[in-house]
């Protein structure tokens, strides 16, 4: 007995003596990762400052080589690892005054958005990230699955992806994330079976907009099962929602080109709409706020009178709707989100750059650039003198800038008024912002329509062929080869 004792005595002190040893050994684990300090330091400042910023640039040169880094920030909060140190700070608060790298809970969570971030401006050379930011979409924290979506549709959604996206579905593992996962199954066509089936289970969710978003996205698969149509019928004739309401027509006229009955439903909503008071902006004022159920239902109801074959008579109504709620919305952003559709109904030319006009004379940049967007739309349907290119041309914003010489050069041909903006565009050290993807692509695309009118900036295209994000590289090379180089 007294053997049992020491023997257990012994084993006691050496576990205590041990014990140190191993959880330094999972502290040394978790803090070797050559990106954490870097990754700390663009957290440390605002979201806006981040894009442009040196060791952003830095990280971004790396390309593929920073992936498994990343790789591991993104897995960092959900490791057992991690796990057992959270809960052993929490059971033995006094581990902290010898042992400075215990794991923090916020600052693992501004690292993995500060990596997401980083993998959005690496586009597809961040694929091999794909599983974890799929974990990371399946978080509760609504932040945590913004990040790992944005990160996600950059990278770029196969059907691999997809294999994955329909296991996290099927098992249920997202919260909140699952309206992403939803609409990420929308990127592959033809879709799985698989992912038919898991898409159709959805729509029997009992959170409306979970149904609202697979219907949308059965709509843009556009396969037509029997599971799915009757769950579409079926919604639509009991739901009380109206933005379900219509999405739901909206998609079974997409699976089985119903026009009378599609077209028909949405008026009558759209309509009914028009007669109740329209709720304030979500967060209230004119701004970005986003955009509430309502908003939502009318931009649906847009989407389908733009596809399906109306009359003349029913192009009419369908744009007095549209133009109706814009008055009685009063928000420019919803003004402009309406604007393709309008224009396609019928909308005139002065109340179509009306629109881009005022959009254009809101400070927030997000307005301007999709304004400056919209104008050159506007431009090719209406060829016009109006509009005061010259002035945009050398706005203080890059994609107005940009964009206003594409319509310039569609109207003038004028190469040397073009060419110094498109350039300075090319330049990612000087410029970086959420929309400089967007805004690259464009001057890149007017450079390849001027073909040899542009080979001035062949030099700095040049360049972007060895972009680490391959889906620039690639535009890269099409318009040199378009330049005549």
């Amino acid at each position: 007995m007294r053997r049992w004792l020491r023997s257990r005595w012994l084993w006691i002190l050496l576990f205590a003596a041990l014990f140190p040893v191993f959880v330094w050994l999972f502290l040394r684990h978790e803090t070797e990762n050559e990106l954490y300090p870097t990754l700390d330091k663009l957290a440390s400042i605002p979201l806006s400052e981040r894009w442009s910023h040196p060791e952003m640039v830095k990280i971004r040169q790396l390309g593929p080589k920073a992936v498994p880094s990343l790789r591991r920030v993104l897995r960092e909060k959900d490791k057992q690892t991690t796990r057992f140190l959270l809960w052993l700070k929490v059971k033995w608060p006094a581990v902290i005054r010898y042992y400075s790298h215990m794991p923090d809970t916020q600052k693992m969570t501004e690292r993995r958005w500060t990596a997401c971030q980083v993998i959005q401006t690496l586009g597809p050379a961040a694929k091999a990230a794909v599983p974890e930011l799929i974990q990371v979409i399946e978080s509760k924290d609504p932040g945590d699955v913004n990040g790992g979506a944005m990160a996600l549709w950059a990278v770029g959604i196969d059907a691999e992806a997809c294999e994955l996206l329909d296991e996290s579905l099927e098992k249920g593992r997202a919260g909140f994330g699952r309206v992403q996962i939803i609409s990420s199954l929308g990127n592959v066509k033809p879709p799985s079976t698989r992912t038919l089936n898991a898409l159709a289970k959805t729509l029997a969710d009992s959170t409306p907009y979970v149904p609202q978003r697979a219907a949308e996205t059965l709509g843009w698969l556009g396969v037509a099962t029997p599971a799915a149509i009757n769950e579409l019928k079926s919604l639509q004739g009991c739901t009380t929602n109206d933005l379900l309401a219509v999405t739901c027509s909206v998609a079974l006229w997409q699976l089985h080109k119903d026009e009378h009955t599609a077209a028909s439903n949405v008026f009558q909503v759209l309509e009914r709409q028009l007669q109740s008071p329209i709720p304030p902006p979500i967060g209230g004022g004119n701004g970005g706020q986003g955009v509430d159920a309502t908003e939502q239902t009318f931009m649906k109801g847009a989407e389908l009178f733009r596809q399906v074959l109306l009359d003349e008579t029913e192009k009419a109504r369908a744009l007095g709707i549209l133009e109706s709620f814009c008055e009685k919305s009063g928000r420019i952003f919803i003004r402009m989100l309406l604007l393709p559709p309008m224009m396609e109904l019928g909308l005139t030319k002065e109340k179509c750059i009306d629109v881009c006009e005022t959009g254009l004379r809101q400070e927030e940049g997000y307005y301007r650039i999709q304004a400056a967007q919209l104008l050159v739309a506007v431009a090719e349907k209406f060829p016009t003198n109006n509009v005061k290119v010259e002035e945009l041309i050398q706005d203080k914003d890059l994609g107005v800038r940009v964009y206003a010489a594409k319509i310039h050069w569609q109207k003038n041909k004028k190469a040397e008024a073009v060419l110094p903006v498109l350039v300075d565009a090319l330049d990612r050290k000087k410029h970086q912002s959420y929309y400089y993807e967007q805004i690259l692509t464009s001057a890149l695309s007017t450079l390849g329509d001027m073909g040899k009118d542009g080979r001035a900036a062949s030099s700095e295209v040049v360049k972007l062929t060895q972009d680490p994000n391959p889906k620039v590289a690639k535009l890269a090379t099409d318009t040199l080869s378009k330049l005549g180089k």
